[in-house]
């Protein structure tokens, strides 16, 4: 682990934290609504336990955050990003990708897959980035023409 990264239980507690805080409701009640005790809860925030996943799930989902996108996109993303853009069209879009391209992924290549390497990466997301850019610029562009553009999404929060 990365000594300058805090340990994923305290990033989940980090994240715990800032949805309950954003959420506006005090502990007992994310508690009753995640139907778990207030104990629980309490020292999972203060990073004094580490939570399961369906306690992580439950708590984000009591604070009205979509549990499981937003506990993928912090494990990925980062906390931050995670609590901006649960729920947005970017985060469905990001988590439908994540379970789809590996799959593509591994059926393109086939029998070559074990000659992928990890330098090729990010190269390879900056390619995708880029043609999905011109994608997105194109579809705007006709959909300029008859009245139907994509509009660009704002952060959730």
């Amino acid at each position: 682990m990365d000594a300058g990264q805090p340990s994923l239980h305290l990033r989940i507690a980090r994240l715990l934290t800032l949805a309950v805080r954003e959420s506006g409701l005090s502990t007992a009640q994310i508690a009753r609504k995640a139907e778990l005790k207030w104990d629980t809860v309490r020292r999972t925030l203060d990073g004094k336990r580490a939570a399961t996943i369906p306690e992580i799930v439950a708590i984000l989902a009591a604070a009205g955050f979509p549990g499981d996108e937003t506990l993928r996109l912090t494990l990925l993303l980062g906390e931050d990003f995670a609590l901006n853009r649960a729920g947005s069209d970017v985060a469905k879009f990001l988590g439908e990708f994540l379970q789809q391209a590996p799959i593509e992924i591994v059926a393109q290549l086939g029998d070559d897959v074990d000659e992928l390497r990890p330098r090729w990466a990010n190269g390879t997301a900056k390619m995708l980035a880029r043609t999905l850019s011109q994608h997105v610029a194109e579809l705007n562009r006709r959909g300029d023409a008859i009245g139907d553009r994509i509009p660009h999404e704002a952060p959730k929060h």
